[in-house]
Order: structure tokens, then sequence, then C-alpha cells
């Protein structure tokens, strides 16, 4: 009798103290909605939640899918049809509700037609009411909030120019060195742009003029970039290609030529900062020539401690000579892999789709199996919270970009095709948004500047067009900050707008 009247009376007093008419009072998300659940919830059972696949920073593919699974937490899937869903303003002619069915005890799948029209700019709210059976549950309501991201200006860098090298930096900001004016002429300029203000603060400039640098970041956070070239194009000397090294401090603003060089010089390579100091320079081309007897099949290891760099041999070298492939710094298991990449500069290359997988402490270098189905070079790869490696983008004949979209998975022994982008498109810039989505922005559509954003989900195995930048580019960069994904630089464009695309 008198735990009775104590319950009642705190829910009386709850209950008055609602002061906002519009607030669900049963809204579990609020604080007067989940007091409310946990204290009509003594002696009627545990609460019930419901959650979806999607995270925080993921796009909601559901829009583009039409459906939305729900996972219960116990299970009362059964009690739940169409009628208990709601739909928030204004996308109830864009979203509309189809059916509301069981897969199994404890999940939901939630049906929708969609409406190709929707720009999706504002939130989407799904209402979930309690269903007139459900007993056995303290659950009296639920909202599901989904937000997009959508493309805006938001600062600058310091000139128009595309074909920058750029790198994160261990504060999330943002390196950019060299690259090329609008007029073709290659630039000696460095800047870290800050993604918190939008700004960019130009550091003292390289020693020359160059684009297609390498670059790598240090753990104490110094950046190394290395090589490159002077010209757009075919070089026509030995001398047009770099073999310098510079050493940026972001913390100091310091830029400083070392004091060895390359053991050879090198465009198209790959550089990787090694946790023990070292550097690992892999391929490039090292000389004047379209044909493969102007590209290097060899690496070199730089020691900053010693100030000096060692030509790696025998059996570390590729079996082809190596240019414009990526590479991906494999700590946990001491190695260095690497993906795609083309033997030669003219239109008889042999594109690489072989992964090679080089140790980081005795530099023998091994072929791993499975190797993916296109031959490609300038290729994308990302690692996924699966360890699926997933390989995007790159050309695989002259000019002419890949639509595959392909993935490894080494504990299989496998690679799987996983579909292809809306175009062929060269040029990209490809960067994770979320643990399981993946953004290509702009690049070259056949002859034409693509200004489309596509989303590769992961989880879904599916790519989707699901929005626009505000100006096509190519040949530019893209990072994932703070405030979303960056987008910056372009082979001719006269604009140094930075675009971000995110969520508020």
């Amino acid at each position: 009798m008198r735990l009775g009247f104590s319950l009642i009376s705190i829910v009386l007093i709850l209950h008055c103290n609602v002061k906002a008419p519009n607030q669900n009072f049963f809204d579990p998300t609020t604080m007067v909605g989940g007091s409310a659940v946990v204290l009509l919830g003594l002696g009627i059972g545990e609460d019930l939640k419901i959650t979806t696949r999607y995270k925080q920073n993921d796009y909601p593919t559901f829009v583009k899918t039409e459906y939305l699974d729900l996972d219960l937490s116990a299970p009362f899937a059964n009690y739940f049809t169409k009628s208990n869903f709601k739909i928030s303003e204004p996308y109830q002619n864009d979203l509309i509700l189809r059916d509301v069915f069981p897969l199994t005890d404890s999940k939901l799948r939630v049906l929708f037609s969609v409406s190709s029209r929707s720009e999706w700019r504002e939130p989407i709210v799904i209402s979930i009411s309690k269903p007139d059976g459900l007993t056995e549950s303290s659950f009296i309501g639920k909202q599901l909030e989904f937000r997009f991201p959508y493309p805006r200006y938001f600062g600058t860098i310091s000139e128009a120019k595309g074909y920058i090298t750029t790198s994160m930096l261990n504060d999330g900001r943002i390196i950019l060195v060299g690259g090329v004016n609008p007029s073709g002429v290659t630039r000696p300029t460095i800047e870290i742009w800050d993604p918190e203000t939008g700004q960019s603060n130009v550091l003292p400039s390289l020693n020359e003029s160059l684009m297609g640098l390498a670059i790598c970041v240090q753990t104490n956070g110094k950046v190394i970039v290395s090589g490159g070239k002077s010209v757009v194009g075919n070089v026509s000397a030995d001398t047009q290609i770099s073999n310098k090294i510079y050493s940026i401090d972001p913390v100091s603003e310091t830029v400083t030529e070392l004091p060895f060089t390359l053991q050879k010089r090198r465009y198209g390579h790959t550089m990787v900062c090694l946790n023990q100091g070292d550097i690992l320079v892999s391929g490039g081309q090292f000389k004047v020539g379209s044909d493969p007897t102007a590209i290097t099949d060899d690496h070199e290891i730089l020691s900053l401690t010693n100030n000096s760099s060692t030509l790696l041999g025998g059996s570390s070298i590729f079996p082809i000579g190596m240019l414009l492939h990526s590479a991906e710094y494999d700590v946990a298991k001491e190695r260095v892999l690497f993906y795609g990449g083309r033997d030669r500069l003219d239109q008889y290359a042999i594109f690489s789709n072989t992964i090679y997988s080089i140790s980081t402490s005795s530099f023998i270098l091994s072929t791993l199996p499975a190797p993916f189905a296109t031959a490609r070079s300038n290729v994308t790869s990302i690692k996924m919270p699966n360890n699926d490696r997933v390989l995007f983008g790159g050309m695989n004949r002259e000019a002419t970009g890949s639509k595959a979209i392909e993935s490894w998975n080494e504990n299989k022994s496998t690679a799987t095709s996983l579909g292809f982008t809306s175009r062929f498109k060269n040029g990209s810039a490809i960067v994770r948004f979320s643990d399981e989505q993946i953004f290509y922005t702009g690049g070259v559509d056949t002859y034409y500047k693509s200004g489309m954003l596509e989303l590769y989900d992961h989880y879904e195995r599916k790519n989707f067009i699901v929005d626009t930048m505000m100006l096509p580019r190519s040949e530019h960069s893209a990072h994932l900050t703070t405030k979303g994904i960056v987008i910056f630089g372009d082979s001719s464009l006269v604009d140094n707008r930075v675009e971000v695309y995110g969520k508020d």
C-alpha cells in the first residue's frame, strides 16, 4: 500500500515537471522520457531497446536501398506492424512506408518507397510507438533520427592548384606540398590547412617546383617528402625528376632539405615511414623514357639518423618495374603491402593485379595469393573492419579509369568483385567516410569532369550516387576531418576554395 502510493506520487510529480508541450514524454532518448520508462517499468518487465546498423557518422543508405533493419533487445518483433511507424516532415511524401515485418523474433525490416526527387538535407525522424498487445515490456516509444551530410564551402587554400601531394598530420590538420597551377606550371608551395578554422598557413617553400612527390608522416609528427617531377607530362631530361628529400616540421613550421639524396631519381613512387624511424622508398620512374627501362623495380631505405640511403636489391626487387602503385604499412605483421601499378608510361603498359608484400625486418619481397581480377594503376586501397582490403578507382588503360570495386581477404585467400562505380572515371579522390563507407569525389568521366559524389557501403556491398559537389573537379584531394570530407584543388580550376561534405 505504502509502495503503491509512493510510485503514484513520483509519476505525478514527474508529469507536472514536463514543460515543453511538444516534448515526447515517453521518448527514451530524452532525460524525461528515460526516467518515465524506468519508473513505469517497475514490475512490468524490462525496457525494450531498438537499434540499427547505422552509426553517427554513417550516411543513412536506407534511402537508397529502400529498407531499414531494426535490432530488438528482446523477442518482440512479431508485435510491430506498419501502424506503429511514422515518418517525420518534410519526408512523408519522399520516404513512404510500405511494410513492416519480422525477419526473426528480434529483428524487424521496414520497407519504403523512395522518391528520387528528394535532396535529403533535413534529418529524418522515424517514430515508433508501442504495439497495443505488447505487455511484456516497459517499451513506450522510440525515435530514430538520421542526419545527412551536405556540401558547402569552408575556407580556402593559399592558391588555385591541382596534383597536390597531401597527407593528414597527427594533429588532424592537412599538409599540402607542391602541385600544378591552372597555367600548367608546377609549384614549390608548402602549406598546412586547419579544418577547425578553414584557413591555410603557408610555410617556407621547397627549393624547386614539383608535382607527384611521395609523402609520409613520422610517429614524431614530422613530414618527409621525396622525389617528384618539375613538369606536367613526360619529362624530357633526367634532371626534371627530383632525387631530393625534405623534412617538414609542422610545429616549428620549418622546411629542411636533407644533406643526402635518393639513390635514384623517382616520380610515381611510394614512401612509407616505418616505426623504427627508417623510411622505405619503392619503385617509380627514374629517367627519361616511356618504355620499361625508365621504370625501376627496386627499393631503398632512408636512414635519417645516419643521413644515408641504401639501395635494396636481390630478393627485394619487384618482378617488373613498378610505377604509380599504392602502399599500405601493416604494422601488426611488420610488412608493407603494394597494390596495383604499371611497368611503363606508354600505351603498351602492363598493369599489375598482384599483391606484393615486403618484410620490414628482412626486406624480402613475396607475392600473396588471390590476385585481383582487374589490373590497374593509381589504385586506392582501404582496409575494412572485417579485414577485407577493398580496392577502388585507378586506371586500367591509357587515360581510362576503372569502374571495378574489388576486395581481398587474406585469411580466406580470396579476391571478390563487389560491383562497379556508375562511370569510368580517373583523377578521383577516394576517401573513407565512416567505418564501412567510402566516398568517390569527382574525377574525369570520359571527356568531362565529374561533380558526382558516389558512396560505396561495404555493409551493403553496393555503390550509390548520393549527391553532387559544389564544383566538378579532377586531380584534386579529399580527406576526412572533424568537419566531414574536405575537398580542394583541381587540375585547371581557378578556384582555391575548400568544399566540405559533412553533417552539422
